[in-house]
């Protein structure tokens, strides 16, 4: 995911994705500027407050941004594989997968578990170890009533989609030609039901009373994943469909911006965003990862900001996993750093822009460098493994074809 180049035989990643990427994980990095990270914090009122509330509070909509994507680029891996052979080779799908998510997300869970940072696991007992064990393991920690990890709840979330979809394509993907419409029926009208259904449940929720952590059930966020799956899917098949964002960019960002401005007035857990906030979230950015995929970065793609992005974007997935717990680690420098900013700059604002010039710093450097050190040479292990052939898969030794959408390995 860190490299640059691309290997032999797969296409360069796409530039306007991986900003996007950066974009979303920069959100959830001013989200999570809170006492927790940096304890010193001051408090802001007035003008200053009433900006840094808000802004805070868009931050988290960056998950959902996120959950797009990973539809997005997921089923670019499914439906490549599809077009390929007309089947999915499954177990293949997941191991993948698991050599992608996992070492990573044990790491944390070791480090959590070796500093007692926050307590996940449970070993008064064997029958709370093993069940402490099982919830952070088989990724149910979202259902959780008090969810110890913080932000993986998300992740759970993601886990799950990649079980559920690669089998509902599996059992609906067309046996006839993909240019018969026909066909493709029964897969559009799960779509259907996943993107009507979802939000009736959140609806009914929202009418019944709300739980706090309501907001992190699988149950109530995979539509903003298949969100990600039908933008895929209307690249591939339809895209004819998609024309107006590739002729009218500018009103495109506009509209996308519209619809996510309700994440600067409701938090995750309010009845607004369960009512139709969190649809009008997906929706508008997918509209926003359709524009910036269908007309790149334009004039901007060589400039500083957006190379930066990109570069952020490839070690998101560490960045996200770290970020919430450096404060609780034993990071060297972090802490003393942090405490310089509080009592070296008086003025409330800048200290706060300070502390998350710093915060945002730790958290980049330590995800670039576990991307690096951890994440790739797990993902070079998982490429060197073969594969049965079946005619259609790819090379002769059996690995998979490369997806149009490489940078979701």
């Amino acid at each position: 995911m860190s490299h640059s180049h691309s290997p032999a035989g797969v296409p360069p990643r796409n530039q306007s994705l991986d900003v996007l990427r950066g974009l979303a994980i920069v959100m959830v990095l001013f989200n999570h500027l809170e006492p927790f990270t940096v304890p010193m914090l001051p408090a802001l009122s007035g003008p200053a407050g009433y900006v840094y509330w808000h802004v805070k509070s868009i931050g988290w909509t960056g998950v959902d941004m996120f959950f797009v994507l990973s539809g997005f680029l997921i089923s670019g891996l499914l439906f490549k594989e599809l077009e390929q052979t007309g089947r999915l080779h499954l177990p293949r799908f997941w191991v993948r997968r698991a050599f992608k998510i996992l070492p990573s997300y044990w790491l944390l869970l070791a480090v959590l578990a070796f500093t007692g940072a926050t307590h996940w696991l449970a070993a008064g007992s064997a029958a709370s170890l093993a069940r402490s064990l099982a919830e952070h393991l088989l990724f149910a920690q979202n259902y959780l009533a008090h969810n110890p990890n913080g932000p993986t709840w998300s992740l759970a979330v993601e886990e799950h989609f990649y079980l559920l979809m690669p089998l509902l394509l599996w059992w609906l993907w067309p046996a006839r030609q993909p240019r018969d419409s026909r066909a493709w029926r029964p897969l559009f009208t799960a779509f259907v039901v996943i993107l009507a259904g979802i939000p009736l449940l959140r609806l009914a929720a929202a009418f019944h009373g709300l739980q706090v952590e309501d907001f992190r059930r699988t149950h109530f966020r995979l539509d903003g994943l298949t969100y990600g799956v039908l933008a895929q899917f209307l690249c591939r098949y339809h895209r004819s469909a998609l024309e107006p964002l590739r002729r009218h960019p500018a009103v495109a960002l506009g509209a996308s911006l519209a619809l996510v401005s309700c994440g600067f007035f409701f938090g995750q857990g309010h009845p607004g965003m369960f009512i139709g906030g969190f649809t009008l979230l997906s929706i508008g950015y997918t509209v926003l990862l359709l524009t910036l995929y269908l007309n790149g970065c334009g004039r901007w793609e060589k400039t500083v900001v957006v190379r930066a992005a990109s570069h952020v974007g490839r070690w998101s997935y560490n960045i996200f996993l770290w970020n919430f717990f450096l404060w609780a680690l034993p990071l060297p420098g972090y802490r003393p750093a942090q405490a310089w900013v509080a009592a070296h700059v008086a003025w409330a604002p800048g200290q706060l822009a300070a502390h998350f010039v710093v915060f945002a710093l730790f958290a980049i450097a330590l995800g670039a460098a576990l991307t690096e050190l951890f994440e790739t040479p797990a993902l070079n292990l998982r490429d060197r493994i073969r594969w049965r052939a079946r005619p259609g898969v790819g090379a002769a030794d059996g690995r998979p074809v490369p997806s149009q959408a490489p940078q979701a390995h």
